[in-house]
């Protein structure tokens, strides 16, 4: 797990000194190791900082800029995290022999021993013991096409130099960050966002993603960042970059495919679905469980992250191994509606997994609310991203390298309850209205019919329901578009949850906030493809029945987990005490001095509602005031024009 960078320039814009200031950005995410390769603008001969095949660097780095002090036409950065061999064997970038293919790689491939027997078959030769040369050895023999052997999560970048191109390519899922910009200095990329202040690229608000989020708290539906001039590969997709003139395409090497009927292999009984799922689910934890470091499990009390840890539990008695001993959780104060570390504490006992808390309050978010944006390169939706920012700070004070996560559960095995209306909608279109009054009851369905109205305008709906959304300009606010509406079936929706809408912000603040304390935080769900595949199959109304969502999770996970946490419906995720913590900051005068923003705000309506929610907390929304502090602190770090003009 690590940070990577890099960039191609024809034009020679950038040298060693523009990539050493990288690395200082982004040394959180590798603290253990750095790395360095460079072509000269002669590009004779190939200077490499890596060393191949486990060797120490080449040339320490007092040496770097001296030796490579000219403009060059590829440079390559690695930060590492050291997971698997730590030793020096794992340094990156990393070449073959004959120096035609250097690998920056970040991730972990978790099928590579398998992969590495099957290479050595056909011939390849290892020095190394690390996913990474398997993944080098595998685009050798297989070309692109090795990405679709690969089981993990990964971003990474290629150089070529046979073919004259640098290809880089994100996980199915787009777990690990793989950020972009094209100018006319060349090509360049890295794992975070403000790694590009280095190359000189110009941070400038994107006028559509910031209304997305501000309207949903979203802002990863398409390739576009909040920041104008940056953008992202999303899941699945690849990019070829030609380095005589740094021009690149895109494309998406894996799409994922859902079932949307409303019947699926009806001969296949309930028992054999939940089978299926066990056993995958088994073998997902079993892959997971490598690592050379210490490792442990985030609890939340609910199903999600306490299937990872039973999961675990049973798979360390089953091998006679002990890969996991600790569980983390960030606790609110006991007795609040928000407390669930009972939940947790039952979950880690059951386990016999030691468990460690960190309770945080207001002022704890006010001392680290400029880190915390400053972690993530753009404002946070809700203040549950600080708790899952603590956790991690916890997981790395008890030395813990590495954590197994619950994300992406709900996103294949429909845990909203949106997810019932998208399940009433399938049902009518299969069924007579009748038969669905019978199946759901008639005070069910009318409920759902009156709230299925879809808003020609989102923002318009919005501000008649919360005054308080007009505390942002309505010009920017507008072009949210619409959100209006139900999915017509429960795949359909999870389709559009996993891969576009909700999971992709899930996945870059678990990436970020594990990452900020030097964190691998490993996400099954999300990563192990079979079992994605598998779920995606199966027919929405397997996966709800009764109204109780994940059902066939809950089936399959019933050996290792307690069943008071099972029939759980109550669930809060990442607890956060919105309203407590967002009167600390609305009262500081942090808050009261931060700079105005005319283009994204009304100020004379946000210290309105701000006076108004500190009268009386219960009478505002505090999302929709977090998402205005949060861009107003956002604002201030870019220290640049906010005009979209």
């Amino acid at each position: 797990m690590c940070g990577i960078a890099g960039f191609v320039s024809p034009s020679f814009s950038w040298n060693a000194e523009t990539l050493l200031r990288v690395s200082e950005t982004l040394a959180h995410r590798g603290p253990d190791d750095e790395g360095f390769f460079f072509l000269t603008q002669n590009q004779q001969p190939v200077h490499s900082f890596s060393g191949a095949f486990g060797k120490p660097p080449l040339l320490p780095e007092s040496k770097l800029i001296s030796e490579i002090a000219q403009p060059c036409s590829v440079g390559l950065l690695h930060r590492r995290l050291a997971i698997i061999a730590p030793e020096a064997e794992g340094h990156q970038p990393m070449s073959i022999p004959d120096q035609t293919l250097i690998l920056d790689y970040n991730g972990e491939v978790y099928n590579y021993l398998t992969l590495r027997k099957e290479l050595e078959e056909l011939g390849c030769v290892f020095t190394t013991r690390t996913d990474t040369e398997v993944v080098l050895q595998a685009y050798k023999i297989w070309g692109e096409s090795c990405l679709e052997k690969l089981d993990g999560m990964w971003s990474m970048a290629i150089l070529d130099l046979e073919k004259n191109i640098l290809f880089a390519s994100t996980d199915r899922t787009g777990i690990k960050p793989f950020y972009y910009h094209s100018g006319p200095s060349g090509f360049c990329f890295a794992s975070e966002i403000k790694a590009f202040r280095s190359f000189g690229v110009d941070f400038t608000p994107n006028p559509a993603p910031v209304s997305r989020f501000l309207a949903y708290g979203q802002s990863d539906e398409t390739d576009e960042t909040m920041y104008r001039n940056i953008f992202r590969l999303q899941g699945g997709q690849s990019l070829t970059v030609d380095l005589r003139t740094g021009s690149f395409t895109r494309k998406q090497w894996h799409q994922w495919t859902v079932n949307s009927s409303f019947d699926y292999q009806p001969g296949v009984s309930e028992t054999e679905r939940i089978d299926t799922i066990r056993e995958l689910l088994l073998d997902m934890i079993r892959l997971r469980l490598q690592a050379d470091v210490p490792l442990g499990v985030c609890l939340s009390g609910g199903i999600d992250s306490s299937t990872m840890a039973g999961l675990t539990a049973f798979a360390d008695r089953r091998s006679h191994t002990t890969g996991i001993r600790k569980a983390f959780m960030a606790t609110i104060a006991e007795g609040s509606p928000q407390d669930e570390s009972g939940f947790a504490r039952m979950m880690a006992a059951k386990a016999g997994f030691d468990f460690y808390t960190t309770q945080r309050d207001g002022a704890d978010l006010l001392s680290a609310f400029q880190d915390l944006i400053y972690t993530l390169d753009e404002p946070p939706p809700g203040l549950n991203a600080f708790s899952q920012y603590a956790v991690f700070q916890k997981v790395a004070s008890e030395g813990v390298r590495v954590t197994l996560d619950g994300q992406g559960a709900d996103e294949i095995f429909a845990g909203y309850p949106r997810h019932n209306q998208s399940l009433i909608l399938e049902t009518l279109s299969a069924k007579s209205f009748p038969a669905a009054i019978e199946e759901y009851g008639l005070e069910t369905l009318w409920s759902w019919i009156r709230s299925k109205i879809p808003s020609e305008k989102a923002h318009s709906l919005l501000l008649s329901k919360k005054p308080e959304y007009g505390i942002f300009r309505e010009e920017l606010f507008a072009l949210s578009g619409s959100k209006g509406g139900i999915f017509p079936s429960v795949n359909t929706a999870l389709e559009d949850e996993y891969t576009r809408s909700s999971l992709p912000f899930l996945l870059k603040a678990a990436d970020r906030n594990s990452m900020r304390w030097s964190i691998e935080s490993r996400m099954p769900f999300a990563d192990f493809h079979p079992l994605v595949e598998a779920v995606l199959a199966m027919p929405g109304s397997a996966k709800i029945q009764q109204g109780q969502t994940k059902y066939l999770l809950r089936k399959a996970a019933a050996p290792f987990v307690p069943s008071v946490i099972l029939q759980r419906r109550d669930k809060v995720g990442f607890a956060a005490p919105n309203r407590d913590w967002l009167s600390v900051l609305l009262k500081s005068d942090f808050v009261r001095d931060l700079p105005p923003m005319p283009d994204f705000l009304d100020e004379k309506m946000f210290e309105v509602h701000r006076l108004r929610f500190l009268a009386d907390p219960e009478s505002v929304d505090p999302l929709v005031l977090w998402r205005g502090l949060g861009l107003k602190v956002w604002g201030k770090g870019i220290q640049k024009s906010m005009s979209f003009r």
